[in-house]
């Protein structure tokens, strides 16, 4: 257990050392180093023998699998889709089909009702969120707002899905219910939902979109792809395999070998440039709103998701928060008063931690046996789901938002004001609370009332 010096100085240097780096454009593993350098010093001097520490890293880091396996997938589905056709085509398709008029809303509603069947963020920004980026850029709707429409709504499944494995850890983190979880959840779900429908209704107003007739005829694209509805299979079977509840590496691999297969038939793809572009990324000169990264774009990526998972194994094997979880509510706080605490802790741990799993599973286990004295438990999965859920797609540095940017390709800091859907679920669910805690303290003094008139 690290003392509270220790701690503090552990959550100092790693986010100093991530905002450093990533404000500087420098690897966000150098930054994250100093901190992983600052825990293991601490956890070593707190008497962690090195066994315990190699096993931590060793078991934190082993967890990560399925995510850095999602970011290699992401690196090649991106330079396949788009060097197969698949990518131009469904640009075409999407400037057909959605008009431009209301083209932020229409895409926030049509990627929220995307993740709420796959019940995943990242799942859905590949099927979705890679042609409607080309659609934003051929029809002039600046990418960080088109970005911005997509995370808020894959984000929508991500949270509230049945089918969401973050919805699910929630509900197991609380000890409730998925059934009783969801109905908690639906007034911040519905005052979120309207509040960024209002919003890129009203972006959508003011910006005017018009799409340019040399958009409509798509005749650059012609000139290098041949079209044909063929183009829809790879991001048919990725939706399909998801929807089946395969295993999303898997999903990725299938739609991958689709788009290989289709590219090779009807573009005539030779092994060594899918080879080149896999690796390095789809590059011409003619069409520079196509260019991709690579699978090794990703190798910084991955380096830093797996030191992240070493650093949250060091952090749960020597329990070095849990003894100051007790004291994160307090006994005589509101209800009010524990959303704020928790909604901050969650945000410091997914600021730390850069994962989404730690922050949900701490704010749970740890707060529920003192929150479950006063409140009910479902009330904590709406706090947390409106919280340390959502927060880990806003903090440049975590891994799930790192994972959103990559395949929308704008930075974090850049989408997350638009991103409506994110940033006001804490606040509704701040008001909610509120009013909980007035009808709860109303209902306090009828019930006093009587006594004290007879007395």
């Amino acid at each position: 257990m690290l003392s509270k010096q220790q701690l503090g100085i552990v959550v100092f240097l790693t986010i100093s050392g991530l905002a450093t780096s990533y404000l500087s454009n420098l690897p966000l593993i150098l930054g994250f180093a100093i901190g992983f350098l600052a825990l293991t010093i601490c956890s070593s001097r707190q008497g962690t023998d090195r066994r315990t520490m190699i096993n931590a890293i060793k078991d934190g880091a082993s967890r990560t699998q399925e995510v850095i396996w999602i970011l290699v997938m992401v690196g090649l589905i991106i330079p396949t889709w788009t060097l197969s056709g698949t990518i131009p085509y469904l640009i075409g398709q999407g400037i057909q089909w959605i008009h431009p008029s209301y083209m932020t809303t229409l895409t926030f509603w049509f990627a929220a009702m995307f993740s709420m069947m796959l019940g995943t963020s990242t799942g859905t920004l590949s099927a979705v969120g890679i042609p409607m980026m080309g659609v934003a850029a051929l029809t002039g709707v600046p990418l960080p707002i088109m970005a911005g429409a997509l995370v808020s709504g894959a984000f929508v499944g991500d949270r509230t899905s049945p089918f969401s494995s973050a919805h699910r850890l929630v509900a197991d983190s609380t000890g409730t219910t998925v059934r009783a979880q969801y109905r908690y959840l639906m007034p911040t779900t519905g005052l979120a939902l309207g509040s960024a429908t209002i919003f890129f209704f009203i972006i959508d107003y003011i910006g005017n979109w018009q799409v340019p007739q040399s958009a409509l005829q798509l005749d650059i694209y012609r000139e290098h792809f041949v079209f044909s509805p063929w183009l829809v299979m790879p991001a048919v079977v990725l939706i399909a395999a998801i929807l089946f509840r395969l295993k999303t590496r898997y999903a990725f691999m299938l739609s991958i070998a689709v788009a290989i297969l289709v590219g090779s038939l009807l573009q005539d793809v030779s092994l060594l440039t899918w080879l080149h572009s896999m690796l390095y990324g789809y590059t011409n000169t003619e069409l520079p709103a196509l260019h991709t990264k690579g699978l090794l774009n990703m190798v910084d990526l991955v380096m830093l998701i797996a030191l992240a998972g070493s650093f949250n194994g060091i952090l749960e094997r020597t329990r070095s928060l849990e003894p100051y979880m007790s004291a994160l509510i307090g006994h005589n706080s509101t209800m009010t008063q524990a959303t704020v605490r928790i909604g901050l802790f969650g945000l410091g741990l997914s600021a730390v931690s850069c994962t989404q799993t730690l922050p949900i599973m701490m704010s749970g286990r740890n707060v529920l046996p003192i929150w479950s004295e006063r409140f009910q438990r479902e009330h904590l999965s709406r706090v947390i789901s409106d919280t340390a859920l959502v927060f880990a797609a806003m903090i440049p540095w975590n891994m799930l938002a790192v994972l959103c940017a990559t395949i929308v390709n704008v930075p974090v800091h850049q989408y997350i004001p638009y991103a409506i859907f994110l940033w006001s679920l804490p606040l509704w669910t701040f008001i909610v609370s509120i009013a909980k805690s007035t009808r709860t303290h109303s209902a306090s003094l009828a019930t006093a009332q009587p006594k004290s008139d007879a007395s």
